[in-house]
């Protein structure tokens, strides 16, 4: 806004988490607010008391001289990234090609590897975070590898870390078993949020997956599995067959006897059922069976990642047909090596795009409510009285629309960064 205005919100915003932060009470206004749990609020004003949102209701006509107008802007739950690699926050682009995803994966094992020693995981998410942070986005669930340290994030965006476990052989189980209690524990001493990433059905054999599920259990962390990524890894689970077999026999970790012949993403969501978070990461070629079983157990989020989706060409996600058989979706970027950037709400409009204008506030709560749920983030999602206020602020369009969901997810619609 060239009048100035647009500064003037900067810093009201600013100004107001600083003091929602130290527990002052702070009332705002907004041309709308998104609570989720109900409809959007038309010139709406929203009140928080010690960090907790005491209530949400219209203006009316009122005046509020001490609340802080935010002008024409929206204010939403956070944003939540259920799922990505802040570790590729070095990539300027997405790893190519993209097909065959055998080839993708050991180019990306090689960007890896040819990272000078002094560029860190740590420091490479922690970059990520704050790109998060730039994008309006909160909370972040965060994949980490061996090479990350549990340090508190200090700036950019809260981090879920996700440790990634693999082991495909006998002698690998206790040693990742000891990786993940390990990893648990250093989380919790340095204030990070610990969680559990078995990778995949073709990197981690079915005995140290249970064991991995059995460990979140008792332990009450949140866990992720990537499945139904792929029809290469359909293909591996059901016949032994395929790209993936050739790879792993590249990499010296291919037996025959591996993995049960005739074996189905359900059976890996079956092993979840229990757990209070649990999610998927990505759920690409989900079966009908599977969407309906996932429609009876709502704790498995399924994520999913739509630019990502589209950057492998894969065929139509079936996230409509799990959301109408109850399931819960949320949405996640993945990371750079097959992404441009680590904006959620990009992902929102890039599936708006593409998507029924029924379907704008499902939308939203797959970026708000339903990431909270996959991260075990339970204060965050809604902006209803009691919960915890933890909000993103979007800078409306400067249009003449007067409906709230094109309003918000018009391509001129871009959040506020929170600060970083």
């Amino acid at each position: 806004m060239s009048d100035g205005s647009g500064d003037r919100v900067s810093g009201r915003w600013r100004e107001a988490l600083t003091r929602i932060r130290s527990g002052d009470r702070v009332r705002l206004t907004a041309r709308w607010i998104f609570p989720i749990a109900s409809d959007p609020i038309e010139h709406g004003l929203l009140e928080i008391a010690d960090g907790r949102v005491e209530s949400v209701e219209p203006l009316s006509g009122r005046s509020c001289t001490d609340a802080m107008n935010l002008g024409n802007s929206a204010i939403l739950p956070a944003l939540v990234n259920a799922h990505a690699h802040l570790e590729f926050s070095d990539l300027a682009e997405p790893i190519q090609p993209p097909a065959p995803f055998s080839q993708w994966i050991q180019n990306l094992m090689g960007h890896r590897r040819s990272r000078p020693e002094s560029v860190t995981e740590s420091a490479l998410s922690a970059r990520g975070a704050r790109e998060s942070a730039r994008c309006g986005t909160a909370i972040v669930g965060d994949i980490v590898t061996g090479a990350w340290t549990p340090e508190p994030v200090t700036s950019g965006s809260d981090v879920v870390a996700f440790r990634e476990l693999i082991g495909l052989l006998v002698k690998h189980k206790n040693p990742q078993l000891d990786v993940g209690r390990k990893h648990i524990q250093d989380c919790r001493d340095n204030g990070v949020f610990p969680a559990l990433s078995p990778h995949a059905p073709y990197s981690v054999a079915p005995s140290l997956f249970h064991s991995l599920v059995d460990l979140a259990k008792s332990e009450q962390v949140p866990l992720c599995l990537h499945l139904a990524e792929t029809k290469a890894e359909l293909e591996l689970l059901s016949t032994g067959t395929g790209e993936l077999v050739e790879m792993l026999r590249k990499f010296g970790l291919w037996q025959d006897n591996l993995l049960l012949r005739g074996t189905k993403p359900l059976e890996y969501l079956m092993a979840m059922e229990d757990l209070p978070t649990a999610s998927i990461a990505h759920g690409n070629y989900l079966s009908d069976e599977e969407v309906a079983y996932l429609g009876r157990h709502p704790n498995i989020t399924t994520i999913y990642c739509p630019r990502t989706h589209h950057f492998f060409g894969h065929e139509p996600h079936p996230w409509q047909n799990l959301l109408d058989a109850g399931a819960t979706v949320a949405l996640g970027t993945d990371g750079r090596s097959s992404n441009p950037d680590y904006s959620l709400w990009a992902e929102v409009q890039f599936l708006d795009r593409k998507t029924d204008d029924k379907a704008r506030p499902c939308l939203l709560k797959m970026a708000t409510q339903s990431g909270a749920a996959a991260l075990g983030a339970t204060s965050a999602g809604t902006l209803e009285p009691g919960h915890e206020f933890l909000s993103t602020l979007i800078r409306l369009a400067d249009t003449h629309l007067s409906n709230p969901w094109q309003l918000l997810l018009d391509s001129g619609s871009q959040p506020e960064p929170l600060p970083v």
